[in-house]
């Protein structure tokens, strides 16, 4: 590196031609970028060796790495089974189940922030189960899914008159509160203190297997004429 200072700098005692010499000469041609190559070089060795580059390299937007995926939920099914029998209506449908699960798994954000409001860090706030994060998550299910599935998401003794009232909006996000506690997804411990952020639910896991074959069942044309079979 030195040498090449020390280089530069004998390079950059050359002065360019004089306005009473000869332009079109060929020495002349050459000169005049080779000597604003050198300016450059002698900027830029100035800057690496000076503030200016650490300043501009505190200025510059970072590289981030991407958070990793959280793997899917994957409690036995007894218990999964357990709490659907416990929490719902013994008439709710398959459909329904997974429509509450994948929405509870593709809102880690909304979990995060709802977690964070349940177990306030500050003596002067209280604790509480609900969170206006969970109850608006509540509401656009109530919104979103029709008045015979929704009965489906309470018990037979806890059916509320409205079903898209106050009552039913705080019932129902209680329930799904301890559906995403039954999933592992609360970034705080049992004792209030916070673990980590959850990160977003990879569906890596489940997956479908797939299986390459023909669309057709039978001959599609009249060409094809496949024996019958003998019983």
């Amino acid at each position: 590196m030195l040498y090449s200072i020390k280089f530069i700098r004998c390079l950059s005692a050359f002065k360019p031609p004089g306005p009473n010499q000869n332009h079109t000469t060929i020495s002349n041609i050459v000169f005049i970028p080779l000597y604003g190559f050198l300016i450059f070089l002698q900027i830029l060795i100035h800057l690496l060796s000076s503030r200016v580059f650490l300043f501009l390299m505190l200025i510059c937007p970072g590289v981030h790495a991407a958070a990793a995926d959280s793997p899917f939920p994957d409690i036995p099914f007894h218990i999964f089974n357990a709490f659907v029998e416990s929490t719902f209506s013994s008439k709710i449908s398959l459909s329904t189940v997974l429509m509450l699960l994948f929405t509870i798994t593709e809102n880690t954000d909304l979990l995060n922030l709802h977690a964070r409001q349940k177990n306030p860090q500050f003596l002067y706030k209280q604790k509480r189960d609900s969170s206006p994060w969970m109850t608006c998550l509540s509401h656009t299910i109530q919104r979103q899914t029709n008045q015979k599935k929704l009965k489906t998401l309470f018990k037979k003794k806890e059916v509320p008159e409205d079903l898209i009232g106050e009552e039913s909006k705080e019932m129902l996000s209680m329930k799904l509160n301890s559906f995403a506690n039954l999933l592992g997804l609360n970034p705080f411990g049992p004792n209030g203190k916070f673990i980590r952020k959850l990160s977003p639910v990879s569906n890596e896991n489940i997956d479908p297997v797939l299986v390459l074959c023909p669309t057709s069942y039978e001959c599609m044309d009249n060409e094809c004429q496949p024996r019958s079979l003998l019983l």
